[in-house]
């Protein structure tokens, strides 16, 4: 029969009379019994302190806390589960000297912890209960839990069997997706930093298409303008409310627009019972997910245990492996040092694979450059186009999808442009703000490729913030050192947008205006990319005189 709490500076007698209590019964519909609340009351008068239970649906005590002359601090609940959609199946009820009634922090553990009520009993001058106070949780989306009136303890008449029933039974009907037709996890996604709250909301729109693309079903968002917090990330207050609105949609997993460290990601997880990912994550199990070629899941691969290297954890010292010998008696080599040990290895064994790959690249490039054809690369932001207009140039069938980064295998097939003209032509994997680098160190074999090309065939989506785009993917090609080869600015989905934005996207960018499904438009397209080859001397000397 633990306590717990502060305990320092009680008597061995109060100890005593504060463990008894783990043998007191509630009736499973009573808030709290009236000879317990009385009994509570008397031993905080005793002790100077406040005193809380934790009750069980059943009315049996789960837990004593002890606290100090003002608050009250509730141990770690990690031992009591949550389901979807249900609250913990704890009620805590303590006492309050001053200033009495439910308190800020009552409203925060009880949202936060999830419990099946928060009740606090106002003591009068002879330490005798006066009145009692009682919020729970609300399952309308209001945000706000529900305060009811403060009541004498002999005039409480509150069901709590039927108020819970009620309200888990108002959530199951309200969601009913989540015993039966849950086929995709629910999550929310959530923006913090300083930028303004428009790239906030931005960055929650793009955040939610990674999330489609990752077939996870996005229920709600939530920004907050500050700094990021290095414990949680966001405000208290915020969390609170995505609590809230994680028990009401019934939620799996909360989604961060950024890096998260792995306290971050623990105390997240603590609080909201909740799985937490961040941006790079989400986009490595989008890669996982769309890798085809036996290269693309290595390099896969390889950006996962990079991920995940720097964020294990030790959790205990139980399973060391015990070695003999002199100087190597007792904890040998714990299982946080094998596991790190084993994730280098398959590091090194994976970089060398891709090592090996690279020269076959490599091998493949000086052939087409002994054929002497141009090269042309396609490249820009993920979900622009890209693969859409290799397939009506070149009339092949690569698999294309109104997802984010649905083809990541590079592509190469021959294009024939007007005049009898032939080029070699090459889709790459597609761009995003934040790449992680991880994934940008695995692919950069693949975007060296890049390198080679005569001219790059910039694809931005027209109806989709064209001007990020266009900007995110020009800074990567600077990164990769790619931004001295020639560009052609290809604005896609035309069909989509008005006629300003196209004479917008023609005027500053000279783009070349067309809709990759409709081969109609690809003529103006193939004429610019023969002028763009000759002027820079690409044409074969051959080819050039047969125009």
């Amino acid at each position: 029969m633990e306590l717990f709490g502060e305990l320092e500076g009680l008597k061995p007698r109060q100890k005593k009379d504060l463990q008894r209590l783990y043998r007191r019964r509630c009736q499973p519909e009573e808030v709290i019994s009236p000879p317990l609340a009385r009994q509570l009351a008397l031993l905080s008068a005793d002790c100077g302190r406040v005193l809380g239970l934790m009750l069980n649906r059943r009315g049996h005590v789960e837990m004593v806390i002890v606290g100090d002359s003002q608050t009250l601090t509730i141990p770690s609940l990690h031992r009591y589960r949550l389901g979807h959609g249900r609250l913990r199946g704890l009620r805590c009820v303590h006492t309050t000297f001053s200033p009495p009634g439910l308190t800020r922090e009552d409203i925060t553990d009880l949202t936060v912890l999830r419990l099946d009520l928060m009740a606090v009993i106002n003591l009068d001058s002879a330490g005798q209960p006066a009145a009692i106070e009682i919020a729970h949780l609300k399952t309308d989306q209001t945000g706000e839990p529900e305060k009811l009136p403060a009541v004498a303890l002999e005039n409480l008449e509150l069901d709590c069997v039927e108020l819970f029933h009620n309200l888990e039974n108002r959530a199951v009907s309200t969601f009913r997706h989540q015993t039966e037709d849950r086929s995709q996890q629910r999550a929310i996604i959530i923006s913090v930093g300083p930028s303004p709250v428009r790239e906030l909301e931005d960055s929650v729109n793009e955040m939610t298409e990674l999330a489609r693309a990752a077939e996870i079903a996005v229920v709600d968002s939530f920004t907050q303008q500050r700094r990021l917090d290095p414990q949680t990330a966001i405000g208290s207050g915020k969390l609170k409310e995505i609590i809230i609105a994680s028990l009401d949609q019934d939620v799996d997993l909360l989604i961060f627009d950024h890096d998260l460290s792995p306290t971050q990601v623990n105390n997240l997880s603590k609080q909201t019972d909740l799985k937490v990912i961040d941006r790079p994550l989400l986009i490595l199990d989008i890669f996982a997910r769309r890798a085809r070629s036996r290269e693309g899941r290595l390099k896969v691969e390889l950006a996962q245990l990079k991920y995940r290297l720097p964020r294990i954890s030790d959790k205990t010292t139980a399973l060391s492996r015990l070695t003999g010998g002199i100087g190597s008696r007792g904890p040998g080599e714990t299982t946080l040092e094998i596991d790190r040990r084993r994730i280098r290895e398959r590091i090194s064994k994976l970089e060398k694979k891709l090592k090996k790959t690279a020269r076959s690249r490599a091998v493949a490039r000086q052939k087409r450059k002994r054929n002497r054809l141009p090269q042309v690369s396609i490249v820009g932001y993920t979900n622009a186009g890209k693969s859409t207009l290799l397939n009506t140039l070149t009339k092949s069938r690569v698999f294309t999808e109104n997802l984010a980064f649905a083809t990541l295998d590079p592509t190469t097939r021959r294009l024939r442009l007007p005049r009898e003209q032939e080029i070699i032509i090459t889709d790459t994997v597609g761009f995003i703000r934040r790449l992680p680098q991880d994934l940008l160190d695995a692919f950069r074999t693949t975007l060296e490729e890049l390198a080679e090309a005569d001219l790059l065939l910039h694809v931005v989506d027209s109806s989709q913030d064209p001007e990020n785009q266009i900007e995110t993917v020009n800074r990567l090609l600077t990164e990769l050192d790619l931004d001295h080869i020639p560009t052609l600015l290809v604005a896609n989905k035309i069909d989509l947008v008005n006629e300003e934005v196209r004479q917008w996207l023609e005027k500053h960018y000279r783009a070349q205006a067309l809709s990759a499904n409709r081969p109609e438009t690809l003529g103006p397209l193939l004429e610019a990319i023969a002028r763009a080859l000759e002027i820079q001397g690409s044409v074969p000397v051959e080819i050039s005189r047969l125009q």
